[in-house]
């Protein structure tokens, strides 16, 4: 018995180094496949939404770096927009306000989210956090030719089925 174990074992390995060795000069090309796994119905319907589109402002040049709907085991899901806004004016701005406008099909507009770029993020604090950290909003202001950028977050249970978002930003001078 131990014979025919040790004969059967050797076999084994002999076939495993024969095909190793027939192909060890074969070459795979994988196709990349991601453009077309990304438009199957089914991809599309759990993790796709419309993106960000910016409606243009002369004095801002503004750039979505990320759009994505991030997913979690342990947090709803949430749609996180992040970019970069550049002053293209002369003078300095003190700071930018972007409003996100989720839309039907129709072009109702469904929900808002207002922000400030990250150098005036403490003008989103309210009356608790600003007791808490012991400080009044302030901002930073751009200067001519400089970038800052910009982030938000919504958890899905607060948007509605929207069809079109879109980012408009006002500059501010005080």
């Amino acid at each position: 018995m131990n014979k025919l174990i040790a004969i059967a074992s050797i076999a084994a390995t002999v076939a495993a180094l024969g095909t190793g060795a027939a192909l060890a000069g074969t070459h795979v090309t994988i196709k990349d496949g991601a453009a077309d796994y990304h438009n199957l119905p089914s991809y599309k319907a759990i993790w796709d939404h419309p993106l960000t589109q910016v409606l243009p402002n002369k004095s801002l040049k503004v750039a979505v770096t990320d759009d994505h709907i991030q997913r979690s085991c342990c947090i709803p899901p949430s749609l996180v927009v992040a970019g970069k806004i550049t002053n293209v004016t002369p003078v300095p701005i003190d700071y930018v306000k972007l409003i996100f406008a989720f839309e039907d099909k129709d072009g109702r507009v469904l929900h808002t989210e207002r922000m400030f770029n990250l150098k005036a993020a403490s003008l989103n604090d309210d009356a608790e956090v600003q007791r808490l950290l012991d400080e009044k909003p302030h901002f930073t202001p751009l200067k001519p030719g400089e970038t800052d950028t910009f982030a938000f977050q919504v958890p899905g249970s607060e948007l509605p089925h929207y069809s079109k978002v879109e980012l408009m930003t006002f500059e501010q001078r005080e």
